[in-house]
Order: C-alpha cells, then sequence, then structure tokens
C-alpha cells in the first residue's frame, strides 16, 4: 500500500513537472518567436524609414514634396499587413542650401499569443533622418570707384612726385591728378595722358591698389572653394553713373582678369556717387537669398574714396545713405573699403570743394556699410590687409563648415 500510495505521488509530481517544464518551454518558444518577429518588424520599418528619408531629400525631389514622397517611399517598402499596422507616420522637413528630412513613426505589430505574452499587438516606434548640405552660393557684386579722384597716387610720397612730374604743364601744373588727362608737355608723345605718366615714372595710383586689392579678395575666397564656397562675381564701375561691365559669372579667372584691366571713366570723369549707387540700387530686386545655387546670398562690396563731387552740378561731399539703407533693408549684405583720399592741400579744388567736408567721408561711409563690413586703408600695404580680412568676414558668416 505504501509503495502504490508512493508511486502515484511520484507519478503525478513527474506529470506536473513535465507539464510546468512544457508550458515553460513553450513560453519560452513563443517568446522567442515574438521576440524574433518584434526585430525583424522593427528592422523592416527602420530600413523603410531610412528610404524614406533619401529619398525626400533626393536632387529630383521638389521641396514641396518632401513629405509627400517620404510617405509613398516609406509605405512601398513595406508589405500589406505592414502598412496596415502603421499607426503614425511624420516628416519634419527643412529646405534652401540645407535640405533634410526626419521622419518618426508608430507601428503595432500583431502578438502571435496574445493574452499569453502581452497584449494583443507590440507598438515599434522609430526614427530617420537624412541631411545633405549643399554647396554655398553666393553673389559678390563688386562696385568700384572710376572717377577722376581715383587716379590720385596712393599714398603722399606719390602725390608729391606726380605734382613734381606735371610742374611744366602748361594746363595742369602741380597737379596731383593722374586719370586720362592729356598731357601739354614735351613727352606727351610718350605719355598721352598723365595716367600714362604717372606708370611710367613708378608711381602707384589709388585704382591700382583698388584692382590688386580686389584681385585679393577674389583669391583669397577662391581659397574655400574646396570648403563648399560657390561664387559669381560682378562688377560695375561708380563715376558720373552707375553702369555695369560685367555680368555675374563664376569664372573665377575671367573675374579676376577683367578687375585687373578695370579702367577709369575717361576725362575729368566726375563722382557723382549717390546717383549712381541710386542707380544701381534700382537694376537689382530683393538680395535676401538662402545660399543654394537657386537663391545665392548677395553680397555687393562698394570700393570708394568716399568724395563726390561734380563742380556745380551736385553738392560735394560724402555719400547719402538712402541707397546703402534701402540695399539692406532689401536683404543685400553691403561691405565697404574706404580707400584714403590722400589730401591735396594746395590745390584750389581740394582746397574749395573737399576740404570743408573732409572729416565727413568716413562716417558717411561707416554708416552705408552693413554691421561689420566697414573697412579703411590709409596705404597701400593697409588696403591689401583691408581685403583679406574682408574675404575672412565673407568666409565666417557663410558658416562654410556647416
Amino acid at each position: 500500500m505504501m509503495w502504490g500510495t508512493r508511486l502515484k505521488t511520484e507519478r503525478g509530481t513527474i506529470a506536473l513537472s513535465f507539464a510546468l517544464s512544457a508550458t515553460a518551454l513553450l513560453l519560452v518558444g513563443v517568446g522567442s518567436i515574438q521576440l524574433a518577429m518584434i526585430s525583424s518588424g522593427k528592422a523592416k520599418y527602420q530600413s523603410a524609414a531610412d528610404t524614406a528619408a533619401l529619398a525626400a531629400i533626393a536632387p529630383t525631389t521638389e521641396d514641396a514634396k518632401m513629405a509627400e514622397v517620404a510617405e509613398k517611399t516609406f509605405l512601398a517598402n513595406l508589405n500589406s499587413n505592414e502598412r496596415a499596422a502603421v499607426a503614425s507616420f511624420n516628416v519634419t522637413t527643412e529646405t534652401g542650401r540645407v535640405r533634410s528630412a526626419l521622419i518618426s513613426y508608430t507601428a503595432n505589430q500583431a502578438s502571435m499569443a496574445p493574452g499569453l505574452i502581452g497584449g494583443a499587438y507590440t507598438p515599434i516606434t522609430g526614427t530617420a533622418r537624412a541631411r545633405k548640405a549643399d554647396y554655398r552660393y553666393v553673389d559678390i557684386d563688386l562696385w568700384l570707384d572710376g572717377s577722376a579722384s581715383m587716379g590720385v597716387a596712393a599714398d603722399e610720397a606719390g602725390r608729391d612726385k606726380l605734382r613734381l612730374l606735371s610742374k611744366n604743364d602748361p594746363e595742369h601744373k602741380n597737379c596731383a591728378f593722374a586719370c586720362h588727362i592729356e598731357t601739354k608737355l614735351k613727352e606727351s608723345n610718350l605719355y598721352s595722358t598723365s595716367e600714362q605718366r604717372a606708370h611710367a615714372n613708378g608711381v602707384k595710383l589709388r585704382h591700382d591698389i583698388m584692382k590688386e586689392s580686389v584681385q585679393i579678395l577674389i583669391d583669397e575666397l577662391y581659397d574655400a572653394y574646396p570648403r563648399g564656397l560657390r561664387a559669381r562675381y560682378g562688377v560695375a564701375r561708380m563715376a558720373a553713373s552707375w553702369e555695369r561691365q560685367l555680368s555675374f559669372t563664376s569664372d573665377m579667372q575671367k573675374a579676376r582678369d577683367f578687375v585687373g584691366t578695370f579702367q577709369l571713366k575717361p576725362g575729368w570723369s566726375s563722382s557723382r556717387l549717390t546717383p549712381a549707387l541710386q542707380t544701381g540700387k534700382n537694376t537689382l530686386s530683393s538680395g535676401a537669398g538662402d545660399g543654394s545655387q537657386a537663391k545665392p546670398e548677395k553680397f555687393i562690396i562698394i570700393v570708394t574714396d568716399g568724395m563726390q563731387f561734380d563742380w556745380n552740378a551736385i553738392t560735394p561731399g560724402p555719400v547719402g545713405s538712402t541707397a546703402c539703407q534701402e540695399l539692406k533693408a532689401r536683404g543685400f549684405r553691403v561691405g565697404v573699403v574706404q580707400l584714403k583720399y590722400v589730401r591735396l592741400d594746395g590745390d584750389g579744388a581740394f582746397d574749395y570743394w573737399v576740404k570743408p567736408v573732409y572729416d565727413q567721408i568716413t562716417p558717411a561711409l561707416q554708416a552705408c556699410a552693413s554691421a561689420g563690413y566697414y573697412f579703411h586703408a590709409d596705404n597701400p600695404d593697409e588696403v591689401r590687409a583691408a581685403f583679406r580680412q574682408l574675404a575672412k568676414t565673407l568666409e565666417e558668416s557663410l558658416r562654410l563648415t556647416e
């Protein structure tokens, strides 16, 4: 009797243990399968989301359709059951020079054994992001002073030498201007203009330094090419009026060569700077740009001595501020490089017209420039340094490391 009871008890224990073991094994098996399904589901949804994000920022995708393309691509990479399980799908996009798509999704994957392991479904969530920083495109419009005063020597030593060279000129005695003025001296067969005479005698003029320095600016910005800067250059001349001389070109060498051949307006060309700025402003539309190829950022670089003069046809003095303020209001960044107006004390025109307003020139140009974009140079070396600093300022403002 005792043995029989013991046998029955052991059989029951074994049966119970087996049942418990079988249940545990079943739970482990089902759980393993469920985990595998969840892992597979996560991988599938994530792959679809990654593909969708890349499709959204593809060059062929229009800005307005980025979210639509992302959703269609996401669903196209899922089967019907997986699509039906999607509970939410959101896309946040960024357009312009930097295009990005941030996708977030939730899917409710059905459980293999509802009630046995968890609820009826298991939520799967994830995100995917794609981002592409395009080249940064910028238009640099060089507005160069081409009036007669830019033919003055770049420094005091050159000024004095010009006066000495012209001391016997019957019409322009002791003149410090070296423009396209016909000479009346016996050597006129060698130097038909005062500019030629200055160059032949090694005198650097204000516009010579301007051209060299603008070329430095172009060279410095070209050095940023490997870091993503793509610049176009245009050139206009300001004198009696504003004249477009070089249409925008991305050919750096072409722009550089053109600047090297930049000429002052022939003759005793006036400096009608305020009307010239107004005319130039009227040729332009909005300056607002995001740095993309379609909407480049726009800079206007004004290089001048800052003194306007046209005898009695215009009030002599510094440039007016209206055109500059309107350009800045339109989204243009205005850079100003002021080339020192070397004093010509003793010259009748300088003493009568320029000297009374001489101290007003710099404040007016400072007001014309955008914040941080005014540069002043008193001698050729400082001019070159100013243009290098301008290039650095441009680079920093464009955030080329983005």
